[in-house]
């Protein structure tokens, strides 16, 4: 089989998988439910990108038999394969979806890790480097949307997993047999419902032994017996499908469903099993597997910077206000973001480092640098944003009324602004209300916090990668301390 089509990756959704949503279990193909179609329209565009002749030399790649390979699942051989990934990651934001978290360029990072940490994996157990490397040449391949397992149920977090209440709060294994391991427990994570696969990872803990069954990770096909998929509510409700995109621009078409994936006894076969019980290999799973992501996720913030950017500019256009020396300060400061994120990218490419077997890493201060500017700067992005355009964004007529034929008339004269008629002022203004105002707005405000870990922990991964032995001794110089 080779790289799906769009086709063929909204009928592979048709695999009797257990989704949940709004209190009802969604019967038939997830592809034609009114909560995910948007969403599976959207993510079948990226696979036909992948075969359009104007894309494919960004979004593919020669594998060693003259076929094509996905580059989503490519390991970066250089500082220029870095480049195309972003490249990459930017077509896919550009051509379809500028504000899109999760559609598999970043959730193989730890498949990379054990490409690049075989040596350490084969200390446990042949099997466990073998097993990622087939997957990654898998998809490769084919191209399936493997999303992730990542995001632990709280639980009271004073007590370490084994001393929950239920011991099945956290994901664990709670057999190994000739099969493969049995595993219960819970991950949250976003387009579980509409991917092929999810990489579990370990649960957050102290690799302690008493936390050895919960140090596990595995490649999980999502319709398995066991696998229960309970989404959250839709931005919209279940009325999705049939909002108008004029009032939900972003909502109406972009809803990402995150979801409490549940692992009802679920048996994972050895082959799909990357380690099981191993705290050495979970600790080194949890602190590397963000080498290459955050460079999907700062591709992510810079695609969402623009858009701040260019509605801020088009808003301004329209209402006359863009000479403003205050608006113009609040679009500079839009664009000083936009430009420092992009900035941190090709700096951690052109900066490259080697990892332990010669593949190529972004500069991972220079990275870690990034992603925790990006994580703390965006929400006061948005706030520029909001001052920009006012109050008038919670306070907007639907389309509905614009095309009433008794008030339509009055919506257009009090919403017209200059030259520019009611009817378009009201979509640009509905577009800030989304990237400001909207549960859409909230939503991807707290992505941009959370989805690269709390700030806290990308505060210590910048630390640890931090060339602290430089700075150090040139301040022992200028101290006097080395004479």
């Amino acid at each position: 089989m080779g790289l799906m089509t769009g086709r063929e990756y909204r009928a592979s959704l048709d695999d009797g998988r257990q989704v949940w949503i709004s209190g009802e279990r969604v019967r038939g193909s997830v592809a034609e439910h009114p909560a995910f179609a948007s969403m599976v329209d959207t993510v079948a565009k990226i696979y036909d990108l992948h075969h359009d002749p104007a894309h494919r030399g960004i979004m593919t790649y020669e594998l060693p038999d003259g076929t094509r390979g996905s580059r989503f699942y490519k390991v970066p051989e250089n500082s220029r394969d870095l480049t195309l990934r972003r490249l990459m990651t930017s077509t896919v934001l550009q051509e379809v979806c500028p504000t899109m978290d999760r559609f598999g360029d970043e959730t193989v990072s730890p498949l990379f890790v054990i490409k690049d940490r075989g040596d350490l994996f084969d200390r446990f157990d042949p099997r466990y480097r073998a097993n990622g490397e087939a997957w990654l040449e898998r998809l490769q391949r084919e191209n399936l949307f493997m999303t992730s397992g990542n995001t632990d149920p709280k639980g009271d977090r004073s007590k370490q997993p084994h001393e929950q209440d239920d011991p099945d709060l956290y994901l664990r294994v709670v057999e190994e047999t000739d099969a493969g391991v049995v595993i219960r427990g819970a991950k949250f994570e976003t387009g579980a419902p509409y991917a092929h696969v999810a990489f579990v990872k370990p649960t957050v803990g102290s690799w302690m032994e008493a936390n050895r069954d919960y140090a596990v990770a595995c490649i999980v096909k999502l319709n398995a017996p066991g696998v229960r998929h309970i989404c959250r509510m839709p931005l919209l409700g279940l009325s999705s499908t049939g909002a108008d995109v004029r009032d939900h621009p972003l909502s109406a078409r972009y809803d990402e469903i995150d979801t409490l994936i549940v692992f009802d006894n679920v048996l994972i076969p050895w082959e799909d099993v990357i380690f099981s019980r191993e705290p050495e290999l979970a600790a080194l799973m949890r602190s590397e597997f963000a080498r290459w992501a955050a460079q999907g996720y700062l591709t992510r913030s810079l695609a969402k910077a623009d858009i701040l950017v260019g509605a801020a500019l088009l808003y301004a256009e329209q209402v006359g206000s863009a000479n403003v020396p205050a608006v113009r300060s609040k679009i500079s400061q839009l664009m000083v973001f936009k430009q420092t994120i992009e900035a941190f990218l090709i700096a951690a490419e052109t900066a490259c480092q080697p990892s332990r077997c010669g593949f190529a890493m972004p500069n991972q201060a220079i990275q870690n640098a990034g992603r925790i500017y990006c994580s703390q700067s965006y929400g006061d992005m948005v706030q520029h944003f909001r001052e920009i355009v006012g109050g008038q964004p919670v306070m907007l007529p639907d389309h509905a009324m614009l095309d009433n034929p008794e008030i339509g008339a009055d919506v257009r004269k009090y919403f017209r602004a200059g030259q520019h008629d009611g009817a378009e002022r009201l979509r640009v203004m509905h577009l800030a209300r989304e990237l400001t105002s909207s549960a859409y707005a909230g939503r991807v405000q707290a992505y941009q916090l959370f989805a690269e870990t709390p700030i806290f922990a990308q505060e210590a991964a910048l630390y640890a990668t931090y060339d602290r032995a430089g700075s150090l001794g040139r301040a022992r110089r200028l101290a006097g301390l080395d004479q």
